[in-house]
């Protein structure tokens, strides 16, 4: 287990004009800001495994999303087009302007939506296995079956197991871990269970990814058993910002958790390109990353 030699993790609340959202954050506040977006089922907490090699120098916010974690539990609202403005509201209470937006999975599509309605406020878009742009269908019986996880634990289990397939638990503090990632999830509002797959059966935005032409990164796990290979290949083909697959290997739906280091690698090496903004600031983030990297490697030798 790779140790974190920066900060820890605090978390804070940020009250938008929409919601009072919970969130964790890592880093210097004056560094480069990032946000990262959380998928179903999910809370900030996926995101602190990241957080553990992420450099000081970038300054990383993930919000509980509306209903999970600690944040507002919203009866209503839990659409990808709502959500999105959500994430808006919660950029605009932080003053940001230029900032790195990643998502995962549901949160990918969440950030899709911001980054075709915010793009001008944006340096890079990274979506880590995230739903298809065209939306992805499911049938009644599965809405059904998110519903009935609210109240058994049992089927919600098997579905984070799903989510973290190749997770190893055996780990040094990794069941608790997960058994925190469960807590979160038994936590959520009611309609957080269903609403997301619910507005993706509707949402699709293949037609619109022509206007997402920000450098933008796709990075996919080879044993995700969520979202295939062909949907990432068409995200890839749609969006012209859109460059790399960035494939990695052994790994499932939720690199975050399953391969932190792998997914910082590919991460900090993609935001820390020249863009023609916060270039010292990216510098100094490479810079830190690319030691602590070389010492993280050398105490696994």
């Amino acid at each position: 287990m790779v140790e974190n030699k920066s900060t820890t993790v605090t978390t804070k609340i940020i009250t938008t004009e929409r919601l009072r959202m919970h969130c964790r954050v890592h880093g210097d506040p004056e560094g480069l800001p990032m946000l990262l977006l959380h998928g179903s089922f999910g809370s900030s907490r996926w995101w602190e495994p990241l957080f553990a090699l992420l450099p000081e120098a970038i300054y990383a916010v993930a919000p509980d999303l509306r209903g999970c974690g600690a944040t507002e539990k919203a009866e209503t609202g839990y659409t990808v087009e709502e959500q999105a403005a959500d994430v808006a509201a919660l950029v605009e209470s932080l003053g940001w302007q230029n900032f790195d937006l990643v998502g995962h999975a549901a949160g990918g599509a969440i950030a899709f939506e911001f980054a075709l309605q915010q793009t001008n406020l944006l340096n890079t878009l990274t979506l880590i296995a995230p739903a298809p742009i065209e939306g992805i269908f499911t049938p009644i019986d599965g809405i059904m079956a998110l519903a009935e996880m609210q109240h058994n634990e049992a089927l919600l289990r098997q579905g984070l197991s799903l989510l973290l397939s190749t997770y190893d638990r055996s780990a040094p503090g990794a069941q608790s871990f997960f058994e925190a990632l469960l807590a979160d999830a038994q936590g959520m509002a009611t309609n957080a269970f269903t609403g997301m797959a619910e507005s993706l059966n509707r949402w699709n935005r293949f037609r619109e990814a022509q206007q997402v032409t920000l450098p933008t990164l796709l990075i996919w796990g080879d044993r995700d058993p969520i979202i295939h290979r062909d949907a990432m290949t068409r995200s890839l083909i749609a969006i012209p910002g859109a460059a790399n697959l960035d494939v990695l290997r052994n790994v499932g739906h939720s690199p975050m958790v399953e391969a932190p280091l792998a997914l910082a690698e590919h991460l900090l090496e993609f935001i820390t390109e020249d863009y023609d903004a916060y270039a010292e600031a990216r510098e100094v983030a490479a810079g830190d990353f690319n030691n602590a990297l070389q010492e993280a490697r050398e105490r696994a030798e």
